[in-house]
């Protein structure tokens, strides 16, 4: 393992799991618009004729054995809940349509979770900007690895916020989103959002597929790494780094894309008051860095107690 900030190479100190150990706070945004109710793969044969029909109520009759996509995202996203430790990781739902409806905060609750899943019922249109951010705003409020994990099937046609406003809070709060993406959506929008939070986008035209989906989602979320290395530069006035990683592993060499990161406004406080008084810490600055499995980095900065020695 190997790190540059900078393209200056810095010595790496440790490089651990940490989803292992550390709490995974998970929120789990879902989509139960009316939408949710149909699967088109269900509703006609293989001629093209349709399955369905309206009652003397003019309420619609699904064919035997149809299962709507809805149940099949409720019955993934507990399979996905018991892929996790609750004794150490939490989770919160959000539920929505027109309207973000549905909330329970992060919880161990296992039995609270799968009530709170079962109650959802597809109806209405499609806000799920607005859910997302909302999503943020419960994840932001935990400690440990923080993430979003959301599934629409259609396009937004009822939010209040615009999707570059959930990156950049995502961003702002450090959380990666994870959306899945089902049927007729917009695909391009959703991948550009899960890729500028350092997530990752997936889709999938079958409702059928979900459980698959969501168990990918698992492993990825629980595979983030803390690596931390030596920093070079403890300049306040200088913020922003350009971190790379590289990994040579029985004769395969990987070298991630280089990201541009910011430390946080409390980080550059300490730095500057170190500049002030001539004094760095023994061993320069200790920069500490998520690693999700598949490459994505997520940037902090870690502070540690050193005796400071005369510049």
């Amino acid at each position: 393992m190997m790190v540059k900030e900078n393209i200056q190479n810095c010595k790496v100190i440790s490089l651990a799991p940490i989803s292992r150990f550390k709490p995974i706070n998970i929120g789990i945004v879902i989509d139960h618009s009316g939408s949710m109710q149909e699967d088109n793969a269900q509703m006609v044969d293989k001629a093209g004729n349709s399955l369905v029909y309206y009652d003397d109520n003019f309420q619609l009759v699904f064919p035997k054995g149809y299962v709507a996509p809805i149940e099949n995202a409720k019955s993934a996203v507990k399979k996905f809940v018991s892929s996790f430790n609750v004794k150490k990781d939490f989770i919160s739902i959000i539920g929505f349509s027109e309207t973000v409806d549905q909330v329970l905060p992060a919880t161990q609750d296992v039995s609270k979770i799968n009530t709170m899943v079962d109650s959802i019922h597809a109806t209405g249109t499609t806000a799920f900007y607005d859910a997302l951010i909302r999503g943020i705003e419960e994840v932001k409020k935990a400690d440990g690895v923080k993430v979003l994990v959301a599934l629409t099937d259609g396009l937004d046609n009822r939010s209040a916020f615009k999707w570059s406003q959930v990156v950049e809070l995502a961003n702002k709060a450090e959380i990666p989103i994870y959306i899945v993406g089902l049927g007729n959506v917009n695909r391009d929008t959703l991948s550009l959002i899960a890729k500028s939070t350092r997530g990752q986008y997936y889709y999938t035209s079958s409702a059928s597929s979900l459980n698959v989906v969501y168990q990918e989602i698992s492993k990825q979320v629980q595979a983030f790494y803390e690596l931390v290395y030596n920093s070079p530069n403890l300049s306040a006035a200088d913020s922003t780094r350009q971190i790379e990683l590289s990994f040579n592993v029985d004769s395969i060499y990987l070298v991630t894309n280089a990201a541009t990161k910011n430390f946080p406004a409390e980080v550059v406080t300490v730095m500057a008051k170190k500049e002030k008084q001539k004094q760095y810490p023994l061993y320069g600055g200790i920069a500490l860095i998520v690693l999700v499995a598949s490459g994505t980095l997520l940037y902090r900065y870690q502070k540690r107690n050193a005796n400071p020695v005369k510049a």
